[in-house]
């Protein structure tokens, strides 16, 4: 039987490559219409830039804990983390594809 740990951790790894596929479009090659909270007003190369590195966090961040659940096994305190790190950069890449922070002028 397998292990829970291993089960988990590859859903884990699995959910944030389903994260990263979206967050690799609007940071790389600059999409940033496919974010949900894009407003048009804003500058999509902003969008890029801001939401798009956030997302990459989000997804770095949920792919890391999925491999530490697979070596470590179940850590309540990375769990918590991990919560609370992608309720805040969640937060954060809605703002900024909403236009939080951008002042309307070439950066």
């Amino acid at each position: 039987m397998v292990d829970a740990n291993v089960f988990l951790g590859l859903f884990w790894i699995f959910c944030g490559l389903i994260i990263l596929a979206p967050a690799v479009l609007i940071a790389f090659r600059g999409r940033a219409d496919l974010h949900v909270h894009y407003d048009d007003d804003v500058d999509p190369e902003y969008v890029s830039r801001r939401a798009g590195a956030t997302a990459l966090l989000m997804g770095i961040l949920v792919v890391g804990y999925g491999v530490h659940q697979l070596l470590y096994g179940f850590s309540p305190t990375a769990f918590g983390g991990l919560i609370v790190a992608l309720v805040v950069l969640s937060q954060l890449t809605k703002r900024f594809a909403q236009g939080w922070g951008y002042s309307g002028a070439d950066d």
